[in-house]
C-alpha cells in the first residue's frame, strides 16, 4: 500500500521534493513478504521487481544488515526483529489506543459484553484495546490478538473500506477466496459489519468502523461473544452503542495536535479540522 501511494503521486502533479529511489526500491522488497511467501531468495525479488540478481541480492543484504531482514538458511531471507520492534512501537506511540481505550471498557460495563478494538497490521486485524465480559460463560480477547480479515466483522470492515485495487491485492495475499461473496458496498452503507458464526461456530461479532475524512477505516470497535448473546433482539441495540462509541473515538482523535511542517505549523489547523465520522447513520 505504501508503494502504491507513491506511484499514485508519481503519476500525479511533480513533487516538489525528489524521493529516495533505494529506499522505495528496498520498500517494494519488503512488501513482497506476506502470509503465503515467508522467505524471499534474491532471485524471487529481481523477477517480481525487475532488477538483476546481483542487485536484488545487495538489497536483500543492506535489509539483512540493518536488521529489517535475517537470513537463517543460505540464500533465503525472512522478515527480521527489527520490523516486529517497529511495528510494536508505532502501536504504541498511535493515539488510537490510548483514546479507545476508555471508550472500550466503557462501552463493555454498558452491554456487559466483550468489546475489542482493533487497527489492521501485516496478518489481518491486531486487537490493541480490549475489555472482557463479567459474565459467567463469555467470550475474552487479549491486546496482540489477530483475528481473520475474511471471516471476522473486524476484517470485513477493513476490506469494505479499501479500494478495489487495496482489496484484491490484500485478499490474493492471504488466499481470503471466501470474501469474494460478500457485499462491501452494502457493508458500506450499513456503516457496520457482522460476523454470526462464519469465523467460529456459536461465536458472534458486531463491528463499526472508525472513520478519517477520506473514508479510511483507522480502527474498528467490535462488540463479540457467544452468538445467541449477540444476534438477534439485542444486535440493534448493540448497533447503535458501537456507533456512539466508535463516533466519539473519531471525534478525539480528530482533536489530537497533528505532527509540525517544515514551516514549524502544526496541521490541520485545529479550527479548520476536517470532521471524521464513524459512517452513514443507520437507517430505520
Amino acid at each position: 500500500m505504501i508503494i502504491r501511494v507513491y506511484q499514485e503521486k508519481q503519476r500525479g502533479a511533480p513533487m516538489s521534493t525528489a524521493l529516495n529511489g533505494s529506499l522505495i526500491k528496498a520498500l517494494e522488497i519488503l512488501d513482497l513478504y506476506g502470509p503465503g511467501r515467508p522467505e524471499l531468495t534474491a532471485k524471487q525479488v529481481a523477477d517480481s521487481l525487475g532488477m538483476s540478481v546481483a542487485t536484488a541480492h545487495r538489497f536483500l543484504l543492506t535489509l539483512e544488515h540493518t536488521g529489517l531482514l535475517i537470513s537463517t538458511r543460505r540464500g533465503l531471507f525472512e522478515l527480521g526483529q527489527k520490523l516486529e520492534d517497529l511495528g510494536r512501537l508505532a502501536f504504541e506511540l498511535s493515539p488510537l489506543p490510548r483514546i479507545a481505550r476508555p471508550e472500550v471498557q466503557a462501552l463493555s460495563q454498558t452491554l456487559n459484553d466483550s468489546v475489542m478494538a482493533c487497527r489492521l497490521g501485516r496478518r489481518g486485524p491486531t486487537c490493541v484495546v480490549a475489555a472482557n465480559s463479567r459474565r459467567a460463560v463469555r467470550v475474552s480477547a487479549e491486546v496482540g490478538t489477530v483475528l481473520p480479515l475474511a471471516t471476522t466483522a473486524q476484517g470485513k470492515l477493513f476490506l469494505a473500506y479499501m479500494s478495489e485495487a487495496d482489496r484484491a491485492a490484500r485478499l490474493a495475499q492471504e488466499g481470503e477466496a471466501a470474501a469474494h461473496q460478500t457485499d462491501f458496498a452494502a457493508i458500506r452503507a450499513a456503516g457496520h459489519a457482522t460476523n454470526f458464526g462464519e469465523n467460529e461456530p456459536e461465536i458472534g461479532a458486531i463491528a463499526a468502523p472508525v472513520l478519517t475524512p477520506d473514508n479510511r477505516a483507522v480502527l474498528t470497535v467490535s462488540v463479540f461473544g457467544i452468538l445467541s448473546q449477540i444476534a438477534g433482539d439485542r444486535s440493534d441495540g448493540i448497533v447503535t452503542e458501537l456507533r456512539a462509541t466508535a463516533a466519539r473515538i473519531a471525534a478525539a482523535y480528530n482533536r489530537e495536535p497533528r505532527p509540525a511542517t517544515a514551516e514549524g505549523r502544526s496541521w490541520p489547523p485545529a479550527d479548520k479540522a476536517p470532521a471524521i465520522s464513524a459512517g452513514p447513520t443507520p437507517q430505520a
